[in-house]
């Protein structure tokens, strides 16, 4: 299930359904999403892994909800699902580090660009290893 497709039948500003992952399970047939970015962090944690398709992942963004949970660990267990954390900087970090690149004409190297249709096979390419950057086109 992709997430605009999702999001556009589903409202995830905090507090617009206390019991998400409900709403979330309902919209994909009892499946769940193919990945949950998590930027609530704190006892919300415990939500995401149901929404979560079994076997799949939990991208974990940010803190606004608290950096401690109390994560219940058998569903996560039994439904072999990964959490990755992910690091972010400051936007100032961010700004810094595009005047170098841009200074220095540093360039990624794109392997290839999928279109915003295509995740599942953007997917697939990284999990089989690329020699550069993977790009999913928004617009």
């Amino acid at each position: 299930m992709l997430l605009q497709p999702l999001r556009e039948r589903l409202d995830l500003r905090r507090g617009a359904h206390p019991n998400w992952e409900e709403e979330v399970l309902k919209l994909t047939q009892g499946q769940g999403v193919d990945i949950t970015l998590d930027v609530a962090g704190g006892d919300g944690i415990n939500q995401s892994v149901p929404a979560t398709k079994a076997g799949d992942r939990i991208a974990q963004i940010g803190l606004l909800a608290g950096q401690k949970s109390a994560l219940s660990l058998m569903p996560v267990i039994f439904r072999q699902t990964t959490i990755r954390g992910v690091a972010v900087a400051l936007r100032s970090s961010f700004d810094r580090m595009n005047l170098f690149l841009n200074d220095h004409k540093i360039r990624p190297v794109i392997e290839r660009a999928y279109p915003f249709e295509q995740p599942r096979e953007a997917f697939e390419h990284l999990s089989r290893g690329a020699l550069g950057k993977l790009v999913v086109k928004v617009s």
